[in-house]
């Protein structure tokens, strides 16, 4: 992190002083433009004559700009793919959403939702059970329905059928839907309710099965053969995924798709991270990554009113899917990661990203500084040597449990909107809001207060605001729906700030030896929290009533209570060493652990 304060010394004269206690790679700035060539010439002279045989790829990034023009150009165009797998992840909101329905009358070929005239409402009346909150039942229709052809209402006939002549009754064979929110989803397509409404929730697991495997398959082929191809690869499977949903109609034609767009979904922001963590600076890392969350909750904002314009479900999907097109050119605009390139020994292809790099930013390189570039090989490790000693698989598991509680209530609430009340467009539209919020909430407090203590905080607050959902859902009316809807936002606002905190801080408790291996293991615990969440998202279709609405938002906000408190038992990072070996793991945050107190120290870090 960058601590390095301003004072009154000479731009010139700091550089300097620099050089004769560390090395640093970045030459003296003229304080006058007609001088900058002239003293850029000698100080790369002076440069070449001082610096070590070898220099790190964070030191060329260093002399190149740790967040310049270029590296900007470039996270802007990553960022975008960021927009684009938030909402085809979260698309089945509107794609999958189930509107009120019932059965559709035996006797009416052309039967709708909507009342058509008296005697269609005396025939709804007659043949379709009692239910909630439609008045009707959405699932079930009488055996034995009295003939009514020649039955004629009177003004406010309000006439119910007779229970010892209507009692038994049967699943439908058929459904009608109501319009006004949705024209169409693949629900009503395919009639994906009642005894097949987990079909819902099996189409939203795909996407995060494929997902889980989409994460571990592209992370290892773009250690292999580069992150541009596999983002490329990705990128064509997206589209392509995205357009098929658009014509399917059959159901296991639907989970296989969805389960080719969860894994490119991972195709495009695994290969995208790792792109933009090895573009910028170390000092710019931490705000890097923020910022490619932030396009992910972007995404939602965007979403909720292209859905809100296009009812028909197959238009939007259409239409998100044809967005992703240009993204295609990427391959003429997006570099491949110099850093990868100098890991596998291509140097010149990274001489000609590097270049092309400091003349975009305005920076000319010491002549021959590249062909002294050492890149660090990534510490490799087994997990399983965390398990040497009862403190590091306490932590381990805690961290563990702590992925797949904020992947579970991050994308269960975010599948929920539809139940909260209100108009689920505001509802989704505010839900990505709260997340930008949040973001910049966690930016401020992070080096401030914590991050156990921040982490801690957030899924706290998200626990407790879910958690006391329960009150105005069972007890309060409708003209309080409105306070149900509030704290769920504020859940979502503490939850997603969590999940974006939780990557710096397990980043920073795992030791270099196992930080991979640990982070990686952290990721598979995250799908597997999402594979969950629809199933308890969706509980609310089938409890049904009020019960529906809050029994999804107390199981989130319980977990998420119990997660936080764990959290307090694990040693706070902010200001220490990161740990190299399994021993340092162990002493993080004993006494003995000290802080790194000053700028120097910081520095060299």
């Amino acid at each position: 992190m960058d601590t390095e304060k301003t004072t009154g010394t000479p731009q010139k004269d700091r550089t300097m002083s620099a050089k004769d206690e560390s090395f640093s790679l970045c030459p003296g700035k003229s304080q006058s433009k007609q001088q900058k060539d002239v003293d850029n010439d000698e100080e790369n002279k002076e440069f070449l004559s001082s610096q070590p045989e070898e220099v790190t790829y964070d030191d060329i990034l260093t002399s190149l700009g740790e967040f310049g023009r270029h590296q900007k150009r470039i996270l802007l165009l990553l960022g975008l793919l960021y927009v684009s797998g938030c909402v085809q992840t979260l698309i089945s909101v509107f794609t999958l959403a189930v509107p009120s329905h019932r059965c559709a009358l035996p006797s009416e070929e052309n039967d709708t939702w909507r009342e058509q005239s008296e005697h269609h409402a005396l025939l709804i009346n007659t043949s379709i059970p009692p239910g909630h909150p439609s008045g009707y039942s959405s699932c079930y229709v009488y055996i034995h329905v009295t003939n009514l052809e020649n039955i004629t209402l009177t003004h406010n006939d309000t006439r119910d059928p007779d229970p010892d002549q209507q009692q038994a009754v049967t699943s439908c064979t058929r459904y009608v839907y109501d319009t006004s929110t949705y024209r169409s989803t693949i629900t009503t397509d395919l009639d994906l309710v009642c005894d097949r409404s987990l079909h819902r929730s099996h189409a939203q697991m795909m996407v995060m099965l494929g997902s889980l495997v989409g994460s571990q398959v592209c992370g290892l082929t773009s250690d292999v053969f580069g992150r541009k191809p596999v983002l490329m690869v990705s990128i064509v499977v997206h589209i392509a995924a995205a357009l098929a949903v658009t014509w399917t109609n059959h159901f296991a034609v639907l989970m296989g798709l969805m389960f080719f767009v969860g894994a490119s979904v991972s195709g495009l922001l695994c290969p995208a991270f790792v792109m933009s963590m090895e573009l910028v600076g170390p000092s710019k890392r931490k705000w890097t990554g923020y910022g490619l969350m932030s396009f992910w909750s972007v995404g939602m904002v965007l979403l909720a009113p292209l859905a809100f314009w296009l009812r028909e479900w197959t238009h939007l999907q259409l239409t998100t899917a044809c967005l992703a097109i240009p993204f295609l050119s990427y391959w003429w605009f997006i570099p491949e990661s110099p850093r990868w390139l100098l890991s596998k020994g291509r140097k010149e292809q990274a001489e000609v990203v590097i270049t092309r790099t400091a003349h975009v930013n305005g920076v000319t390189l010491p002549p021959g500084i590249l062909k002294k570039v050492r890149v660090q090989d990534q510490a490799g490790g087994n997990l399983f040597k965390a398990c040497s000693t009862v403190t590091l698989v306490t932590r381990h598991l805690i961290i563990l449990l702590a992925w797949v509680v904020n992947s579970l209530t991050y994308y269960g609430l975010s599948w929920n909107v539809g139940t909260l009340g209100g108009s689920v467009y505001v509802n989704f539209l505010l839900s990505g809001v709260v997340e930008l919020v949040s973001f910049v909430f966690c930016v401020l407090l992070l080096d401030r207060i914590g991050r156990r203590p921040l982490n801690c905080g957030l899924m706290m607050v998200a626990g407790v605001t879910c958690t006391a959902t329960v009150f105005p859902v069972l007890y309060a009316g409708p003209d309080l729906q409105w306070l149900t809807v509030v704290l769920a936002m504020i859940g979502k606002l503490g939850i997603a700030g969590s999940f974006a905190t939780i990557w710096v801080f397990s980043s920073e408790l795992f030791p270099t030896v196992i930080r991979n291996s640990g982070m990686g293991t952290s990721s598979v615990c995250a799908r597997i929290g999402g594979i969950i969440a629809p199933y308890i998202a969706n509980l609310g279709q089938t409890i049904g009533g009020d019960a529906g609405t809050a029994v999804p938002l107390v199981i989130f906000g319980v977990s998420s209570i119990i997660a936080g408190l764990l959290l307090l038992l694990l040693p706070e990072t902010l200001n220490r060493r990161l740990p190299e070996t399994i021993d340092d793991a162990i002493s993080l945050g004993r006494k003995k652990d000290r802080k790194i107190k000053d700028t120097c120290t910081q520095q060299q870090v």
